[in-house]
């Protein structure tokens, strides 16, 4: 779906309903408290153009078609939802998406951080694996945010983030982590998301020494001797330039709390495991996730 069909689709409330019914993210039937089944109304007075409606004569009860949904606690309309998680998968700014969307930036930041928790939770649940046989990653730590504004006052308390990424594709992840502990670094994500078999290449830090000994093919290049190792070329070139694009979108940003970097993070892991999808497909992707992650009840 490029944008013109996107506009076109939202132009709707007939077309949205039956679009997000098709994706499982709104229901095709609802069953009353009654036990009755619902008829869906056309009421132009409502946000979403159509309400559920109890046949009973007895009962009569309503109810808003979005009940069960994803979009059920959401005030702004469903057109405006499908507008935002197309503009976001194709990388446009708050700003843009407050202009084009009519939303305020407020209501623009609340929206993204349901979908960047979408992002969170389809990468920490979605078995996504990098490397395997003959594939490189290379794994690096790197400091965030541990820098004083405009060189006065006191340094504020950086944050530790991990990261991977497989070379050729560009495909990465990267964390937040409590510390650089090999329980935490090997164990818990090294293991967790890079096949077994994979050629991994780090610096000589000690945690990653023990990687031969559980599955992978460790080199290493020691970073106070060269960049890269004479005897079996390894270089950790595609992870500093991975750190370069996670900075360099932060900054874009105006930087992050503390507290919002995992889901930044996440959101970042997501359009890079998808940066070879065209927007249409980005768009669709997400809208699985979340018939997957919400299921209608």
């Amino acid at each position: 779906m490029n944008h013109f069909e996107l506009l076109a689709l939202i132009q709707n409330c007939q077309t949205i309903y039956t679009f997000l019914v098709d994706r499982g993210l709104l229901a095709s039937r609802r069953e009353c408290v009654c036990s009755a089944q619902m008829i869906l109304k056309e009421r132009q007075n409502t946000t979403d153009g159509y309400i559920w409606e109890c046949p009973s004569s007895n009962c009569r009860k309503r109810r808003s078609v979005r009940v069960g949904s994803f979009f059920e606690d959401s005030n702004i309309s469903l057109a405006q939802w499908l507008y935002v998680i197309y503009l976001w998968s194709i990388g446009e700014s708050n700003k843009r998406l407050s202009l084009l969307t009519g939303l305020s930036l407020r209501t623009i930041v609340t929206v993204l951080e349901k979908i960047r928790n979408i992002c969170s939770m389809k990468i920490l649940n979605g078995n996504f694996k990098l490397g395997g046989r003959g594939k490189t990653v290379e794994i690096d730590e790197s400091m965030f945010g541990n820098k004083r504004k405009y060189n006065r006052g006191r340094v504020s308390e950086g944050q530790w983030v991990f990261g991977m990424v497989e070379r050729d594709t560009g495909r990465s992840l990267v964390f937040r982590v409590p510390d650089r502990q090999r329980e935490t670094l090997v164990t818990r994500l090294v293991r967790e998301f890079v096949e077994p078999g994979t050629v991994i290449i780090s610096d000589k830090f000690s945690p990653y020494f023990n990687l031969n000994e559980v599955g992978y093919i460790h080199l290493m290049v020691n970073h106070s001797e060269n960049f890269v190792d004479p005897y079996t070329g390894a270089h950790s070139n595609t992870i500093e330039g991975l750190w370069s694009q996670v900075k360099r979108k932060l900054k874009a940003m105006n930087g992050t709390t503390k507290g919002k970097l995992p889901g930044y993070l996440d959101k970042f892991n997501w359009s890079k495991l998808h940066q070879e999808a065209n927007p249409g497909d980005r768009f669709q992707y997400m809208l699985s996730h979340i018939a997957e992650i919400f299921p209608l009840n």
